[in-house]
């Protein structure tokens, strides 16, 4: 049976457990509150190996989640607004509040995340109301915006989905209306999200496929080449014994070919990773990675050939994942902590055509940007997560400097005799200026 996890503020759960109580789902429910919204990445832990999909009361939560968990393996969604509903909302307020236009009405549940429910094909320009535009969205974020637009005497009234944000709200005297789903669009948010997972349990179309290439030391004659092909060939042989893993093995050339059926949001991505620990405790082997998720074999084989290409740039025993519309890549899968980035992001490519950043370090350092905005980023840290020299990481760093996108903070002091430690915060107004 299928298991939803509903994560949510105490008071968006009292609506929700009306919604669905004498309703029949056809599935199990796991309950999780939060206060803040730091709880939903313990939430996750308790619920990811149990659940097939974990359902938001609204975008904040599910918007933390796909930003803050990086390993994510659980399909997620939300209770979701769609054109009609938002049309409904903003008739009824005007039908309500017939003094107020709308250009001084503040919506901040209307996002980048969900295209602003394509508002501006109903309303005309001069008619539209403020919307959260930061790509960055989080607590603090919500309340410089609000406090932006009230204290610059842009609004009259605001409103909100966020109901941990109410009190602040009130501490800053804004008004509000807090906008809370019916129960109806409770109930057919989760026969959707329902729906999906079975569609796909019973569909075998998601194909995973992984590149592994062998890097050559130099010299090697034909005969130890081809030792090390017999030697890697056995270890993925041996990986798929041991852990009872089902995939097939193709070897050409110096590249292996690993084709399965895949469940991208649990099992795979965990094979991938468990697959790049079990290579590197070898010790024998130079290898580069790469996997891609698609719909057909031929569309993840196109992915994973991206990806281990990403690998190559790299320059290590590791391994990327792409997937979704966008190429998404996710890596190095080896780090605790893995960045999501897009060469879709034509904006960051530009300023590093512009200004000598390999395109490749640059996206890396805008996904640890959307990861956590607040990072402390030395050059040993960079160094890092780039796989390069720390006198190449204080060009890129200098460089990011000059252009005002971070900013130097107090260094950190060594025990004993020696320099200090550079140590360097994003500016968060800038860089989503530069690259979003």
């Amino acid at each position: 049976m299928i298991t939803v996890s509903i994560v949510s503020p105490e008071i968006s759960m009292d609506v929700i457990n009306r919604a669905i109580e004498n309703q029949d789902f056809g599935c199990l429910f796991q309950k999780y509150v939060y206060s803040q919204l730091e709880d939903i990445e313990g939430i996750y832990e308790q619920c990811k190996d149990t659940c097939d999909v974990m359902f938001f009361s609204g975008e904040l939560g599910y918007s933390y989640a796909l930003t803050h968990i990086n390993d994510l393996k659980v399909p997620c969604t939300l209770i979701s607004y769609d054109e009609k509903h938002i049309l409904s909302i903003i008739l009824n307020f005007v039908l309500r509040y017939p003094s107020i236009p709308l250009n001084r009405v503040y919506i901040d549940f209307l996002t980048p995340v969900n295209d602003f429910m394509h508002l501006q094909k109903y309303l005309r320009p001069e008619n539209m109301p403020y919307l959260f535009e930061n790509p960055v969205y989080n607590y603090q974020t919500l309340k410089e915006r609000a406090e932006e637009l009230w204290n610059g005497g842009k609004i009259d009234i605001m409103l909100t989905r966020t109901t941990n944000q109410l009190e602040v709200l009130n501490r800053l005297k804004i008004p509000y209306i807090h906008v809370l789903p019916t129960e109806e669009m409770i109930q057919d948010s989760i026969r959707s999200a329902i729906n999906a997972i079975r569609l796909q349990k019973e569909s075998q179309a998601s194909k995973l496929v992984t590149l592994i290439k062998l890097i050559y030391p130099e010299g090697l004659n034909s005969h130890e080449r081809e030792y090390l092909e017999i030697t890697l060939h056995k270890y993925l042989l041996d990986f798929r014994q041991k852990y009872n893993y089902d995939f097939s093995v193709r070897a050409v050339s110096n590249r292996f070919e690993l084709d399965s059926d895949s469940d991208f949001y649990k099992n795979s991505f965990v094979r991938i990773q468990s697959l790049i620990s079990f290579l590197n405790e070898k010790g024998d082997l130079q290898f580069r990675l790469g996997s891609g998720f698609g719909k057909s074999l031929g569309e993840s084989h196109y992915q994973a050939d991206l990806a281990l290409q990403e690998a190559i740039r790299y320059g290590k025993n590791d391994g990327f994942v792409i997937h979704g519309d966008d190429n998404t890549l996710t890596g190095p899968l080896s780090l605790s902590h893995n960045l999501n980035y897009t060469y879709s992001n034509t904006k960051a490519l530009r300023y590093s055509q512009e200004n000598g950043i390999n395109e490749s370090n640059l996206l890396k350092i805008v996904g640890l940007f959307q990861m956590d905005e607040e990072s402390v980023i030395t050059a040993s840290s960079l160094s890092n997560l780039l796989n390069i020299t720390n006198r190449s990481c204080n060009r890129i760093l200098q460089q990011l400097l000059d252009s005002e996108l971070i900013e130097e903070i107090e260094p950190l002091k060594k025990e004993g005799k020696g320099r200090p430690t550079r140590r360097y915060r994003f500016v968060r107004e800038r860089v989503i200026d530069a690259f979003f």
